[in-house]
C-alpha cells in the first residue's frame, strides 16, 4: 500500500496455488501469464483510491472442457471483464436508485475529485 496524501494505491495478487474452472470447475495450477488489473474503486478515507492486482490466466487441463484459459477472479471483489469493484458497482446502484425515487442524496465532497467517482455523482 502506498499513499501520497491524496491518494491510496494497494497493490495485491492472490495467494492460492491454483483455481478451478469457471465452466468445468476441474482445479488446475499450470499458469499461461499473469498480468495486472486496476478495476476502479470507493474513496478510502476521503481520498482516491487506485487497486492494482495482479492476476494469473490459467490453462483448464480437463479433456472435455472447451475453455483453454481463464483468468482467477478475486471473491468478492471482481467478476469476469469488471472494470469496477463488485463494492464500487453496489454503491452506485443504490444511488442511482436513491435519485430514480427521489431528492438527490448528499455525497461525500472527495468523491468530486476522485477518479473512481461514478458519473453520476462527479461534480
Amino acid at each position: 500500500m502506498h499513499s501520497d496524501g491524496e491518494a491510496i494505491r494497494v497493490e495485491a495478487r492472490c495467494t492460492p496455488i491454483g483455481a478451478a474452472c469457471p465452466d468445468c470447475s476441474h482445479w488446475t495450477e499450470r499458469v499461461h501469464s499473469s498480468y495486472l488489473r486496476s478495476p476502479a474503486d470507493l474513496p478510502a478515507a476521503g481520498r482516491s483510491a487506485q487497486l492494482v492486482l495482479r492476476v494469473r490466466r490459467f490453462f483448464c487441463t480437463a479433456t472435455g472442457c472447451g475453455r483453454r484459459t481463464f483468468v482467477e477472479q478475486v471473491p468478492g471483489l471482481t467478476r469476469r471483464h469488471g472494470r469496477v469493484t463488485k463494492r464500487l458497482r453496489r454503491t452506485t446502484g443504490a444511488i442511482g436508485l436513491a435519485r430514480a425515487v427521489g431528492p438527490a442524496p448528499a455525497l461525500p465532497s472527495s468523491w468530486a475529485s476522485s477518479p473512481a467517482a461514478p458519473r453520476c455523482c462527479a461534480g
